[in-house]
């Protein structure tokens, strides 16, 4: 039987948690081209622009956790293969570039701007600022399962929240990947449902 994730949907203690979703990983001309093609396999940013709007509807705030860093590279750690990768291929260390517009934040959102780290709890204000507004669910979203969407929801899982993770709203390179996470990982850590799951339980 499934189970039934409502219960854990109020939206007074829910918040939905954004990654990467940049113009540098998913716009016309992105780093990784894979994981662009995923998402538009996936629909993922008309899927997300859905949930948030129908999360705002209900008071659900929306945090956005970006990867931006100082152009000139000052204090950023090239220790990982991706962070290498990723310099390279853009010329610069500063980051992935603005939000995509389609789901660009509005003023009443909170946006973390992370210059180290990969996860969303890293060198960010994301667990206070969950704590203080008493938030206990995160719906995790956006890019990439393979290590940002992945590692902030195993993070969220040991500082004690509930997750929910509605597999439309994600995307991994290549785009195969993200079943076999989800079906073995993921769900071991969170909630998977659907994205029309979470917004029929606001109705």
């Amino acid at each position: 039987m499934p189970l039934d994730v409502t219960p854990h949907l109020d939206p007074a203690t829910t918040a939905i948690v954004n990654m990467e979703c940049q113009e540098n990983l998913l716009g016309d001309r992105p780093l990784l081209p894979g994981l662009a093609e995923s998402a538009r396999r996936t629909g993922l940013l008309d899927n997300l622009s859905a949930l948030f709007d129908a999360g705002r509807k209900v008071g659900v705030r929306i945090y956005y956790c970006t990867d931006e860093r100082r152009p000139d590279g000052f204090g950023f750690a090239h220790n990982t293969f991706v962070s290498l990768r990723s310099s390279s291929a853009a010329g610069t260390t500063g980051g992935q570039g603005p939000v995509m517009p389609q789901i660009a934040p509005r003023p009443e959102d909170v946006v973390f701007r992370r210059e180290q780290g990969l996860t969303g709890f890293f060198a960010t204000g994301l667990d206070q600022y969950l704590r203080n507004t008493k938030v206990t669910t995160l719906i995790i979203t956006g890019v990439s399962l393979n290590i940002a969407v992945l590692g902030t929801a195993i993070e969220a899982m040991n500082l004690g929240y509930k997750v929910v993770v509605p597999p439309d709203c994600i995307a991994g390179d290549p785009y195969e990947y993200a079943e076999h996470v989800v079906r073995y990982t993921m769900r071991n850590i969170a909630f998977v449902v659907p994205s029309t799951t979470i917004t029929a339980a606001w109705r």
